[in-house]
């Protein structure tokens, strides 16, 4: 009868503490890069909600109705500093609606940069959350140890790959993430439509004057700004995204990382074997060639890169 007990109030125990899992913490993001930071740290405690489709540049993205009912369920919203609409969350959403900035300057696919971003997420998490404050910080550890690992990883290869030192030309909102991958950055531009003739021209000259062999772009801000440009140059084009899920395959930040560098390195490969190929028409003089008695120029093809 005693064991009976003892089974019977451990069996409630497990009952109340053990044996049903509180709701998870409901929250929405405004980008899939924060959206994908927001599950790294929050694990199964967290259910994330992202607004801006990841090809969209969210400093031009406008809330639609289906958005605003999303924020009003959760009530807890995550942005960066850019996001235009965020001024008038409390007039469409309701005025109970919490948002949380993350004002972490620099491009978050750079690794450190997403763990500073990661601190903060982990705090406010914290302080939304108490119970989950150890897997909360166990997250972050874990984060910080892999992203370490993959920042390493991912060095090694373009080191391998012969990327550092080569000359770009590259989209404004990319340049902090060009300069991570020791790419000389020799002119940046921003959105198609927000240069002037003059600025494109100066553009072009730096590119040329460089030696520019590879041009990139930012999903986000336009996908062919720089296909002329490349076109001009005789360069190779790349395209690139800031935000998880823009380009196949992609949907964490880890995989957006590493999609940007393989694209990166393949493009710096082309641009190699492209020199090798080359070929230059030389004068030679020769002082008689058979034809006639007389000094003239001949041409032989040499084979240069």
């Amino acid at each position: 009868m005693r064991r009976l007990t003892v089974l019977f109030i451990a069996w409630i125990w497990l009952g109340v503490t053990g044996g049903t899992s509180a709701e998870p913490l409901q929250v929405t993001a405004t980008t899939s890069l924060l959206g994908s930071l927001l599950r790294e740290i929050g694990g199964s405690r967290v259910q994330v909600n992202v607004l801006i489709p990841p090809a969209s540049c969210p400093g031009h993205f406008d809330l639609r109705p289906g958005d605003v009912a999303t924020i009003k369920r959760s009530r807890v919203l995550f942005a960066h500093q850019f996001e235009r609409f965020i001024d008038r969350i409390g007039e469409v959403a309701g005025g109970d609606t919490v948002v949380h900035r993350i004002g972490v300057k620099g491009n978050w696919l750079v690794p450190a940069t997403f763990l500073e971003a990661g601190e903060r997420v982990t705090d406010i998490l914290v302080r939304l959350d108490p119970n989950g404050a150890h897997e909360y910080r166990r997250n972050l550890q874990r984060l910080r140890q892999r992203a370490r690992a993959v920042e390493d990883e991912l060095r090694r290869s373009m080191r391998r790959a012969g990327v550092p030192g080569t000359p770009v030309a590259g989209s404004d909102m990319l340049e902090p993430l060009l300069r991570w991958m020791e790419l000389k950055v020799v002119v940046s531009y921003g959105r198609a439509e927000d240069l002037t003739p003059a600025q494109w021209l100066n553009v072009v000259r730096s590119a040329r004057q460089a030696g520019v062999r590879l041009v990139i772009d930012n999903l986000q801000s336009g996908a062919n700004t720089g296909v002329e440009l490349a076109r001009d140059l005789n360069a190779q084009h790349v395209l690139l995204s800031n935000f998880p899920g823009g380009l196949p395959n992609t949907a964490s930040w880890e995989a957006c990382l590493r999609e940007n560098v393989r694209r990166v390195i393949s493009a710096v490969g082309k641009v190699k074997r492209t020199k090798q190929k080359r070929w230059l028409r030389l004068p030679v003089n020769f002082a008689k060639c058979g034809c006639s008695t007389e000094r003239h120029l001949h041409f032989a093809t040499y084979r240069f890169g």
